[in-house]
């Protein structure tokens, strides 16, 4: 794994500089995929919130990169922004499910081992993902134990748990999805028979694995989405109710990942995004949503 920065460990040992590094292509496994970034606010104040930021793309397209420009945002918030890579189904041996969730939570067990040298505080490192990402997202707060795999020896007591999760219109539930658009689950289980293929769905599906322990969840899903129907947020939202877990939904008129809503509903859906994430309280707050930002139903 690449070494951190000597100006990251100058602040551990109390010479911090004004504005912590910016960490690209650290490796957070053996794999060529396994890299991420670590983008740290400005000035110092004592260990901050994290998020790992997961790309969307189908599960087997799309890069950490796509989300560099909201490194700036995060940063100016105060939180530590983790866009990570992951094994991409197909691209190559051992990448088809469950690749993907060993990967994520691989590299959420290494930020959580290194939080003391990137300034994170390790009981504050959330997860958002849209599309594919949501859906890798929910595991990391559904899933308490690390998933079985070519990864699980390596930081075995650290938690993989994100302590909250930000979905934008991930799947919750692969089984009912797999009934709207086959292609696009079968590009994620690969070519395997047909109880493999359904015992795998069950695995990847955060609705189907619910449980008091999951970590407090913000939705976000729009009523005109044809590629996640919205069917799946309610999916989660309603297994998370029963089971007292801390939820909320924010619908919205647009398409898919939040395509085609105005400027102004961008901005209140962002702005509840990043309550949520901060150091306001304990992880996963209430967003503090108002009528003068967006409507929730």
């Amino acid at each position: 794994m690449r070494p951190i920065s000597l100006i990251v460990v100058a602040c551990v040992l109390g010479a911090c500089p004004t504005a912590q590094a910016t960490e690209m292509d650290v490796s957070y496994g053996p794999r060529p995929e396994q890299k991420l970034d670590v983008c740290g606010p400005q000035g110092v104040g004592g260990a901050r919130p994290a998020v790992l930021l997961i790309h969307g793309g189908g599960w087997t397209t799309g890069s950490r990169l796509d989300g560099d420009h909201q490194c700036e945002a995060f940063q100016r918030h105060g939180i530590v922004a983790v866009p990570v890579d992951y094994r991409l189904a197909g691209s190559g041996p051992n990448t088809y499910w469950p690749a993907q969730i060993e990967d994520v939570q691989l590299a959420m067990r290494w930020v959580r081992a290194n939080a003391g040298m990137l300034g994170i505080d390790p009981r504050h490192i959330c997860a958002l993902g849209s599309s594919a990402g949501g859906q890798l997202a929910l595991m990391l707060g559904t899933v308490q134990h690390i998933e079985p795999g070519d990864m699980a020896n390596m930081l075995p007591a650290v938690s993989p748990q994100a302590n909250c999760v930000v979905s934008i219109a991930g799947p919750s539930d692969l089984r009912t999805l797999a009934q709207a658009r086959p292609d696009a689950v079968t590009l994620l289980t690969g070519p395997v028979d047909a109880a493999t293929k359904t015992a795998e769905e069950t695995q990847g599906s955060p609705a189907l694995r619910a449980n008091t322990g999951a970590a407090p969840t913000l939705l976000i899903q729009g009523t005109n989405d044809r590629m996640v129907p919205y069917a799946q947020a309610t999916a989660i939202q309603d297994a998370f109710t029963r089971m007292s877990v801390p939820v909320w939904l924010i619908t919205h008129a647009g398409s898919h990942a939040m395509k085609g809503i105005s400027k102004p509903e961008d901005r209140g859906i962002w702005k509840a995004i990043f309550t949520f994430l901060s150091d306001d309280g304990l992880p996963g707050q209430p967003p503090n949503l108002g009528v003068d930002d967006i409507a929730v139903p």
